[in-house]
C-alpha cells in the first residue's frame, strides 16, 4: 500500500511529524475515552449516586471531542498536502509531455495522457490524503491501547498481541492478490481510455468510411473486460474485509471469554476487564481501516507509479544554442548515417536506418513510401521529437548537431501534422499560435491567404468564433487551413515540415488546399511526407523510404521509368505513371 516514492515528496518529514503528533493525541484521547466510559459503567454497576457519574461522563465526552477534532485535523493536513503535491506535479507532467513530444504520445496513446493528467492525478490525491493519516494511526493507536490494556490486564494484552501477526499475515496474502488484480484493472482502464479517445478523435473519418459501428463494438468489448476486472478486484476486497473482520471478532470473543471466566472466579475486577473489552475493538480499528483503504487506494498507487515512470522517462537533451541566423536561400542541411530505434524495440530493430540526404536553400523535398515505411518517424526526427541513435552526422550550415532538438532550428520551423491540434479558443487565437501578439489585421490577412475568407464569412462572429473542445466543430480541411494560417502569420519560419497533411481529406478538399499550399512553398524549405503522389511534380527532390531505409532518391524525372522503388510504389497504388501525375 505504501509507495516508497511518497517519502521523496517535499516536506514529507514535517507532514509525517505533524500527523504523528495528531495521531498520538487521538490515541491518548481514545484511551481516556475508554477510561471515562468504563468508570461510568462501573459506577452504574455498583449502584453509586448519579453525582458519581459527572466526572467520568465529562472525561468521556471531552476525550470524544478531542478524538473527533484530531480526526478532522489529520484529514485537513493530509488533504492540504495532497493538493499541494498535485499542484506541483501537474505542470511537471505537462512539461514532461511537451519535452517528450508527439512521438511519445503516439507510442503510449493519447488516452494514457488523459488518464494521467485527469483521473490519474485525482487518484494520486485520494491516495496521499488517505494513506498518510492511516499510516500514523496504525502506528500509535494500537500501540497506546495495547500498552494500557496490558497494564490493566496482561492476559488481554497478550491475546491482542498474539492475534496481531495473524491479521497482518492474512492482510499481506490478500493484499498481494488484490494488487495483482488491481494492476490488471488499471492497465485495462488505460486501454479503454486510449480506445475511447482515439475513436472520438477519428469519429468523423470512421463515419465517412462507414465503420463507426465496428469501433462501437470494440469500445463495448474493452469496457466489458474492464468491468469484469473491476468486479474481480471487488471480490478480493470483500474477501479481505471478511477475513479481517473474522479475526478481529475472534480475538475480541477470546478476550471476552477469558475475562468472563476470570470475573466469575474473582481473579480480576470489573474495571480492568471492562476497559480491556472496550479498547479491544479500538486496537483493531486502524488495522481494519488500513486494510479496507488498501483496496480503495490501489488505483492511486498505480497512478502514482505511472506518474513516476513518466517523469523518469529520459527526455531529449536540448543541445546548446548555436550562432545561426536561420534558414536562407544559401543554407545547407546535410544528414548521413542517421538511424533511430524506438525505446521498446529490440536492440537491433531500427525504425530508420542509415538515412542520408542534403537539402539546400528553398528546396522542396518529398518523402514517400508505403504505410509503415517510416515517413512519420522521419518527420518527428526532423522536428526534434525523435532523437537519432549514436553515430549520426548532422550538419547545418557548418554547425555539427547531434539531433534536431536544437532551439534555433525549431524556432525556424513550422510543423503541420496530419491532424493539427485545435485549441479551445477563438479562430483568431488559434491562428496566433506562433505569434501570440499578432494584430487583428495580420491575422485576417493570414486567414485570407490560407483560403479561410469564404468560411469565415458564413460565421456570425468571424475570426472571433470559438472552436475546439466543447465549442464549434470544424472539418479536416478547415483545420489544415487554420494550421496554414499559423505558418503564414509567422514569416520568420522558413522551414516547413508536412506530415501527410491531406491524408484524411477528400479529393475535392485536398485539391482546393493544394492551390493554397503550392504558392506557399516558394520561399521556404519544404519537407513533405505524403502518400498522395500527385504532389511529386511540385517537388525538387524525392526520397523513397522502404522499411526505414532510403531505397531511392533524386528528381522525379530521374526516378520515373527506371523500374525502381518509385515505379513500384506507383504501380501498387493502382495507377499508370502518366495518369498519376496529371
Amino acid at each position: 500500500m505504501i509507495d516508497k516514492s511518497l517519502f521523496q515528496f517535499p516536506r514529507m518529514r514535517q507532514q509525517m511529524m505533524l500527523l504523528s503528533l495528531l495521531s498520538f493525541i487521538q490515541a491518548a484521547a481514545i484511551v481516556v475515552q475508554a477510561m471515562g466510559l468504563t468508570q461510568a459503567l462501573v459506577a452504574i454497576w455498583q449502584l453509586r449516586k448519579i453525582s458519581a457519574l459527572a466526572v467520568p461522563v465529562l472525561v468521556f465526552f471531552s476525550a470524544f471531542i478531542v478524538r473527533q477534532l484530531m480526526d478532522v485535523a489529520k484529514n485537513a493536513v493530509a488533504t492540504h498536502y495532497a493538493d499541494e503535491n498535485i499542484t506541483r506535479l501537474r505542470p511537471q507532467i505537462q512539461a514532461q509531455y511537451f519535452r517528450l513530444g508527439p512521438a511519445y504520445l503516439h507510442r503510449t496513446g493519447t488516452g494514457s495522457a488523459v488518464t494521467v493528467l485527469i483521473d490519474g492525478l485525482d487518484q494520486v490525491k485520494t491516495y496521499i490524503q488517505t494513506v498518510l493519516p492511516k499510516m500514523t494511526d496504525m502506528i500509535f493507536i494500537p500501540t497506546l491501547t495495547l500498552i494500557y490494556v496490558w497494564y490493566e490486564n496482561w492476559l488481554s494484552g497478550l491475546v491482542l498481541f498474539l492475534m496481531l501477526p495473524l491479521i497482518f499475515f492474512f492482510m499481506a496474502i490478500l493484499g498481494l492478490a488484490a494488487r495483482a488484480k488491481s494492476d490488471q484493472q488499471y492497465a485495462d482502464f488505460t486501454t479503454l481510455n486510449n480506445s475511447f479517445v482515439d475513436t472520438i478523435l477519428g469519429l468523423p473519418t470512421l463515419k465517412v468510411l462507414g465503420i463507426a459501428d465496428q469501433y462501437e463494438d470494440q469500445i463495448y468489448t474493452v469496457s466489458e473486460r474492464f468491468r469484469k476486472k473491476t468486479m474481480s478486484v471487488i471480490r478480493v476486497a470483500l474477501t479481505s474485509t471478511f477475513a479481517l473482520d473474522f479475526f478481529t471478532t475472534l480475538a475480541i470473543a477470546i478476550i471476552a471469554v477469558f475475562l468472563g471466566f476470570r470475573l466469575i472466579n474473582g481473579t480480576v475486577t470489573l474495571y480492568p476487564a471492562l476497559v480491556s473489552l472496550i479498547l479491544a475493538p479500538e486496537f483493531f480499528l486502524p488495522i481494519r481501516q488500513f486494510g479496507d483503504d488498501y483496496h480503495a487506494t490501489l488505483n492511486g498507487k498505480n497512478a502514482l507509479q505511472q506518474v513516476n515512470d513518466l517523469l523518469a522517462t529520459p527526455a531529449p537533451a536540448v543541445v546548446p544554442p548555436i550562432d545561426w541566423p536561420g534558414w536562407g536561400t544559401d543554407s545547407t542541411l546535410s544528414l548521413s548515417g542517421v538511424s533511430f530505434r524506438y525505446p521498446d524495440a529490440a536492440k537491433d530493430t531500427f525504425a530508420l536506418q542509415d538515412i542520408g540526404f542534403t537539402a539546400q536553400g528553398m528546396e522542396k523535398i518529398a518523402i514517400v513510401g508505403r504505410s509503415g515505411s517510416g515517413k512519420s518517424t522521419m518527420m518527428n526526427l526532423l522536428a526534434g521529437f525523435n532523437q537519432p541513435a549514436s553515430g549520426a552526422h548532422i550538419s547545418l550550415d557548418g554547425h555539427d548537431l547531434t539531433s534536431f532538438n536544437q532551439p534555433q532550428w525549431q524556432d525556424s520551423m513550422s510543423y503541420i501534422p496530419q491532424e493539427p491540434y485545435i485549441f479551445s479558443a477563438s479562430i483568431a487565437d488559434n491562428i496566433r499560435f506562433y505569434v501570440p501578439d499578432a494584430s487583428d489585421a495580420a491575422v485576417a490577412a493570414a486567414a485570407d491567404q490560407a483560403g479561410l475568407t469564404d468560411w469565415l464569412g458564413q460565421l456570425p462572429d468571424g475570426l472571433a468564433t470559438m472552436i475546439g473542445e466543447g465549442q464549434r466543430g470544424i472539418s479536416g480541411g478547415q483545420g489544415q487551413r487554420i494550421a496554414l494560417a499559423r505558418v503564414l502569420l509567422d514569416s520568420r519560419r522558413k522551414i516547413l515540415l508536412f506530415d501527410e497533411p491531406t491524408a484524411h481529406l477528400d479529393i475535392e478538399t485536398e485539391y482546393a488546399l493544394k492551390q493554397t499550399l503550392v504558392p506557399l512553398f516558394a520561399d521556404h524549405l519544404v519537407i513533405f511526407a505524403t502518400h498522395r503522389l500527385h504532389w511529386l511534380p511540385a517537388m525538387d527532390q524525392i526520397i523513397v523510404l522502404e522499411n526505414g531505409r532510403i531505397s531511392e532518391q533524386g528528381r522525379l524525372s530521374d526516378l520515373r521509368g527506371r523500374g525502381g522503388a518509385l515505379d513500384r510504389l506507383i504501380e501498387e497504388m493502382g495507377g499508370k505513371q502518366n495518369a498519376v501525375f496529371k
